[in-house]
């Protein structure tokens, strides 16, 4: 005896239902459109859905519609078991796709560049090998997802952080190498007011170093911050860096990180540890 489905179907034609599958998949597709305008209606898209994406990630944007989610979720179950098996290649190529799927998600485009920055060079013997590696993960926040999310603050942080820890700090042995590298040819900044402005701030600045890098984007995001969080993590890096100049051998910027601090202390009076490094860089130097 036939089932119910098989009655069913004997009524209609195998093209009714094509017909039926290409109009449902256009109808994802709008809904996805109405859905991606309300929420730049609303304020709670960093930047216009469709705007500078590139034409593969629009074309998954408006023909997969809410599909997207889907696929990207099964190929994030991929990547947690390639992270765990260490197969970061593999996970960079994987990453690389999901970004594509989700290009507004600031979050994946960070967990990008940390693979392409921290985990691949870390197989790598050779010093300059590894930096090419360290310069992918710097250029895909930077020209990738910054480009697409230009209101992440996340975004701003994470670039700022690899300036500030992967190539100012010796916790990679290779990192020495990295900064002569970067002194050679450092990257062009996009706003040369926000560069002026912070030289005048802090006395000058030797933008070959990468700690004036990390200062620029941490201070570029701040307009972006829309918590105390965010605001807090960003002016961090700022003084961080300017406390790794310090220790570097450049005692003209004692003053302006005291300004810095004080500054900071006021927005954010119960961050712990800002009085005692205010205490610290009141007393005079010995």
């Amino acid at each position: 005896m036939p089932s119910p489905f098989q009655k069913i179907t004997a009524l209609f034609p195998s093209s009714f239902f094509l017909l039926a599958s290409l109009f449902l998949f256009a109808l994802s597709g709008a809904t996805s459109r109405l859905l991606l305008s309300a929420r730049d209606r609303d304020g709670l898209t960093q930047a216009p859905a469709l705007e500078n994406l590139p034409p593969e990630a629009a074309f998954t944007t408006v023909a997969l519609g809410g599909f997207r989610g889907i696929l990207a979720d099964l190929l994030w179950m991929r990547a947690g078991r390639l992270q765990d098996e260490g197969r970061f290649f593999e996970l960079a190529q994987l990453s690389d796709w999901i970004a594509r799927l989700q290009p507004r998600s600031p979050a994946i485009w960070a967990y990008h560049a940390w693979n392409m920055a921290y985990n691949i060079p870390a197989l790598m013997p050779d010093p300059a090998d590894r930096w090419r590696w360290v310069q992918t993960g710097i250029s895909l926040l930077r020209d990738d997802g910054m480009s697409l999310n230009p209101g992440s603050a996340r975004l701003h942080r994470e670039l700022a952080w690899l300036y500030l820890h992967k190539l100012g700090t010796d916790d990679d042995s290779s990192a020495p190498y990295y900064r002569a590298q970067f002194a050679k040819a450092p990257p062009s900044l996009p706003d040369p007011a926000l560069r002026s402005a912070l030289d005048a701030r802090f006395g000058g600045l030797d933008w070959t170093l990468p700690q004036a890098h990390a200062i620029y984007w941490a201070t570029a995001g701040l307009p972006y911050a829309r918590t105390d969080f965010d605001d807090l993590a960003l002016r961090r890096i700022v003084y961080q860096s300017l406390f790794q100049l310090l220790a570097a051998g450049h005692p003209e910027y004692r003053l302006p990180t005291l300004a810095y601090l004080r500054e900071t202390a006021t927005r954010h009076p119960t961050a712990p540890a800002l009085p005692d490094l205010i205490r610290a860089l009141s007393s005079p130097p010995p």
